[in-house]
């Protein structure tokens, strides 16, 4: 709940500077993001600590796993800058930067596919 709390007074609060003062009213929105990953740092030691659950109980999936996060990762970060992006009209901007980051997610990606395709391959056999 304090979640939603926070993002509806940076909301307000932006919403009410954007008019007066462009610039700060982008620093506001991005003081909230920064504000909001802070708050959420107890979820991310969590989600931390059953990955390293998982990576010690099955070892084999360690490096499964980092690929994975890697992705989730660029994919949170791009979504939040091509927002901000959005946000001060640049749609073209925002736009590249989610190819660029589903091309990055895609190569980082190869090894997990090569692996489910040399399963399906010795199934097949």
């Amino acid at each position: 709940m304090k979640y939603i709390i926070i993002i509806v007074c940076v909301l307000i609060l932006s919403v009410l500077i954007k008019e007066r003062n462009k610039s700060i009213s982008v620093f506001l929105s991005f003081s909230g993001i920064v504000l909001l990953l802070i708050t959420g740092i107890d979820y991310l030691k969590e989600i931390s600590e059953k990955l390293s659950d998982i990576t010690t109980d099955i070892p084999s999936t360690a490096g499964y796993l980092k690929i994975t996060v890697k992705a989730l990762l660029i994919t949170v970060v791009t979504q939040i800058v091509s927002d901000i992006c959005r946000d001060n009209g640049e749609n073209a901007l925002a736009s590249s930067a989610e190819i660029v980051s589903k091309c990055v997610v895609v190569i980082m990606v190869f090894p997990l596919f090569e692996t489910v395709l040399s399963i399906v391959n010795g199934l097949v056999k």
